[in-house]
């Protein structure tokens, strides 16, 4: 089995690798588009293939990844994206959790946008599970923003002397952070 490998995660160039399925292609270098394992054939193809194991349900404590889909303050409405540990799935279905301003930070959060945007792929904790609906929790210092995208032209962000900077439009941002966020420099 190859390396475990989360939706942007850097696998290589297109100098090393061809293209696979689960991976794409930006500015040379080639990323994870979903998460699972990154192979490498005989042919110098890199893909992520996910695993077919068999599903669990999530449970508060357990660590997921989601995409944020949308934000009402003081929440951000975020989309569980099946995550493989252990060689068992982490999620069945669809599954739509709420992430409040409160359990974004341990300091004060004035609002969910200033921490968090529309499309970036965060890391959380399960903190409960009330009526059917997920809460989520990023307060560790590991969970946060794994991959986060510009508000303005929507390309990838990277990080530069601890701000997100676009390279493509010059636009700064802020989030919180993981400590495993994708950066991919210049």
């Amino acid at each position: 089995m190859g390396e475990f490998s989360t939706p942007g995660k850097l696998l290589g160039t297109e100098e090393e690798f061809a293209v696979g399925d689960g991976v794409y292609s930006e500015e040379g270098r080639l990323h994870a588009l979903c998460t699972g394992y990154a192979l490498i054939d005989g042919q110098k193809v890199v893909s992520v293939k996910p695993s077919n194991a068999v599903p669990k349900m999530v449970a508060p404590g357990m660590v997921v990844y989601g995409r944020v889909e949308d934000i009402f303050e003081p929440i951000a409405l975020v989309k569980i994206i099946p995550v493989e540990q252990s060689g068992v799935r982490q999620t069945q279905g669809d599954y739509f959790s709420v992430l409040h301003v409160s359990n974004i930070k341990r300091d004060y959060v004035e609002s969910v946008r200033s921490e968090v945007h529309v499309g970036d792929i965060i890391k959380a904790v399960v903190s409960e599970i009330r009526r059917g609906e997920l809460y989520l929790d990023m307060r560790s210092q590991d969970c946060g923003v794994v991959k986060a995208y510009c508000s303005m032209c929507r390309n990838p962000l990277y990080l530069k002397d601890r701000i997100l900077v676009c390279h493509y439009c010059g636009n700064r941002e802020g989030r919180k952070l993981s400590k495993e966020y994708s950066n991919i420099e210049r």
